[in-house]
């Protein structure tokens, strides 16, 4: 499956850059008996659902032109919503100045949830409030959203 995640990633990369559309992930797994193909993207100011429309047929045509599945499978392209996950350096500088709620794989100060501002981020690390979080100890990260 590794190997499909890096093809795709490898053939739409340019197309995806030359429209500033950022790609967050891309998931690829059996549902319902069959192999879904889904891609969430996103770009300054949100993306639009005709956007994701129009990707998702240009990306269809450039997938199927290559020949870059192993089985069949349904393509789909997405945002990724407001409760996005938080992997990257470059998704809590997406978000700097605004709430998170993190889950660590082991205690952080005696804990393993922090919730806070994101005040810092580097390629190692995030503050959260008060709290130095190396990336690579992150299970789990989410913008709180305010109702």
């Amino acid at each position: 499956m590794d190997q499909v995640v890096d093809k795709v990633e490898k053939l739409i990369d340019n197309s995806l850059r030359n429209k500033a559309i950022e790609l967050v992930d891309i998931i690829y797994k059996r549902v319902s008996g069959s192999m879904t193909l889904r891609l969430l993207v996103d770009k300054v100011g949100g993306i639009t659902l005709d956007e994701c429309a129009s990707l998702n047929e240009e990306i269809g045509d450039m997938l199927e032109r290559e020949d870059a599945a192993f089985e069949k499978y349904t393509l789909e392209v997405s945002s990724p919503g407001l409760d996005r996950p938080l992997k990257t350096s470059r998704d809590f500088e997406r978000i700097m100045g605004k709430e998170i709620h993190v889950h660590t794989y082991s205690p952080i100060n005696d804990k393993k949830d922090c919730e806070g501002a994101v005040k810092f981020v580097d390629g190692q690390k995030v503050i959260v409030g008060d709290t130095e979080i190396p990336l690579d100890k992150i299970s789990k990260a989410k913008l709180k959203i305010e109702i």
